[in-house]
């Protein structure tokens, strides 16, 4: 009985672990020295690549007043246009190198950065004791974890972390922009922007809780296929088809389960986020008449500034 006792203390004794999320440094753990080198470049073209959308803007609104100040005499118009043509150019030779530069740096880092990560997650794997494949590490996780989990950290590390830099500068160099056209404008616009972000946000948090949900879901399924294929004369032995099927239905109906919420929720948020922002683009349009008929800015000005903090925002 004292025997029984004391595993009774020992198992009550023991709390539950928790996973806890791995802070984004951890993902660049396996970077050396030529992985930080492309990824110092990839963000010099993200930058420069998220720069180049909101000075086009800030182009267009010169080359609209262009049009509008000189509309009845054709020759200055062209003069005008003339001013502004040339630094559309440069911002072409300018953004191509850049859009090299922002993907296939960031792709070639995050690719040599997740072979290896690969390596360790196999080696991890193989330093297991060999009760773990009876429980934790089924077959169907260990090839999740090093195919899509893997899939989905390069994602991460690469091209879409050089995509959210060039947004970032999309962002920031809009607001500096829409200020340097119209402040009046720009200050209406700010007060607007964060509706859009925080559709924006909750959506996308809601969206990763649901594919972390599914991909559980998946990676329950795949073993349950895998399991029954790999011992399919055990299963037949004790007549258990019926209940990998059942155990295999269960999987897919939850995984339909969270699709419609994910269906849902991305009616929902591609909804509101279109409402926002199309009732956003009314005001701040009808503030900008305003402030151009008080002669206090250009209609190209105006124009920058709704487009260069709406689209940065988006």
């Amino acid at each position: 009985m004292q025997f029984v006792d004391d595993n009774r203390d020992e198992t009550e004794g023991k709390k539950p672990v928790t996973p806890q999320a791995l802070p984004f440094r951890k993902l660049l753990s396996q970077a050396d020295a030529l992985d930080w080198t492309l990824m110092a470049l990839g963000t010099l073209g993200s930058i420069v690549h998220g720069l180049a959308q909101p000075v086009g803007y800030m182009l267009l609104g010169k080359a609209l007043n262009a049009f509008g100040n000189n509309i009845n005499d054709t020759d200055e118009m062209v003069k005008a246009l003339k001013k502004v043509v040339p630094y559309v150019w440069y911002m072409a030779f300018a953004t191509f190198p850049a859009g090299i530069l922002e993907i296939g740096c960031w792709m070639y880092a995050s690719e040599r950065q997740v072979s290896r990560l690969r390596l360790a997650f196999l080696k991890a794997v193989l330093s297991q004791e060999v009760g773990a494949f009876d429980t934790d590490l089924t077959s169907g996780k260990i090839i999740s974890g090093i195919s899509s989990h893997m899939s989905i950290i390069q994602d991460a590390i690469g091209e879409k972390l050089g995509h959210f830099l060039a947004c970032f500068a999309t962002f920031f160099g809009g607001v500096l922009i829409a200020f340097i056209s119209s402040w009046e404008v720009s200050l209406l616009a700010l007060f607007v922007v964060p509706m859009i972000l925080a559709i924006g946000a909750t959506y996308t948090k809601k969206m990763n809780a649901i594919s972390a949900t599914r991909m559980s879901y998946l990676s329950e399924a795949t073993a349950t296929v895998e399991q029954t294929i790999s011992h399919i004369k055990t299963v037949f032995a004790f007549a258990g088809e019926n209940l990998a099927i059942k155990s295999f239905v269960e999987c897919i109906e939850r995984q339909l389960g969270i699709s419609k919420n994910e269906a849902l929720i991305k009616g929902i948020g591609t909804g509101m986020f279109q409402a926002v922002t199309f009732c956003s683009w009314s005001l701040i349009v009808w503030v900008g008449a305003v402030v151009v008929s008080a002669k206090k800015s250009k209609g190209g000005d105006v124009i920058a500034a709704v487009m260069s903090i709406l689209f940065g925002a988006m």
